[in-house]
């Protein structure tokens, strides 16, 4: 998808023309990357045949509905990050060694640590990057989904462990310090403590609700299995 076309997504969906303005300036460079395009192709089926990159576009369209008295910029920059996993994970017979270690428990701590690396001029502020790491790795909140388990020993088998090394001491810290809130043993179920990730978590929760449109969908959070996909 070119940024003409994102233009055109936009418009479509009744953006006015500063409101197109303002979110292409502020996610252009999440959107160009090669790692957000890949995830536009029916490789990365998200819900049933969704790709990823279409599901993040959305929950981003709706996070800029709903952001009101927040920063709408960090807002945004939550909604683009916050499924960017590594792997696809419907039908890929991903075994882990844990079920605690499924993609729904881990993605959230995948796709932080793959932001924080990609993009890391968006955590040089280290009060942003506190507020947009919690609405990453809180955006499933009501589901158990984020392993409290600290990833400096690869205990949650990450795919994207490599990457761990590569980004700052201070980063790996506010993950682990996100992870660590209000755990019940290995997990932990709170909200984002900010507001712009609340907001994301409605808006993924409302994009989500829509797309996981029978019951094939709605088992392969659980199990990774989409009958619906060949």
């Amino acid at each position: 998808m070119t940024l003409e076309e994102l233009k055109i997504l936009l418009k479509n969906n009744n953006f006015k023309d500063n409101e197109i303005e303002e979110i292409i300036t502020t996610i252009k460079h999440i959107f160009l990357s090669y790692e957000f395009q890949k995830r536009l192709s029916k490789k990365y089926s998200h819900h049933g045949n969704i790709p990823l990159g279409i599901h993040i576009l959305e929950v981003m369209m709706k996070t800029y509905r709903l952001s009101k008295k927040c920063n709408k910029k960090l807002a945004l920059k939550i909604a683009m990050m916050h499924d960017l996993y590594t792997n696809p994970w419907q039908n890929k017979k991903i075994k882990k060694s844990s079920f605690f270690h499924k993609h729904g428990f881990v993605h959230p701590i995948e796709a932080c640590i793959n932001a924080s690396f990609w993009y890391k001029n968006d955590f040089q502020d280290l009060d942003h990057a506190k507020i947009i790491i919690d609405g990453i790795i809180h955006h499933m909140a009501h589901f158990p989904v984020a392993v409290t388990k600290s990833f400096t020993t690869n205990e949650l088998e990450l795919i994207n462990y490599d990457k761990i090394s590569k980004i700052s001491p201070e980063i790996r810290e506010i993950i682990i310090d996100s992870l660590n809130r209000k755990k019940i043993g290995r997990l932990s179920f709170c909200k984002s403590k900010f507001k712009e990730g609340r907001i994301v978590r409605l808006a993924d929760h409302l994009i989500s609700f829509k797309q996981i449109t029978n019951f094939w969908d709605l088992l392969a959070l659980i199990n990774g299995k989409n009958r619906n996909i060949k």
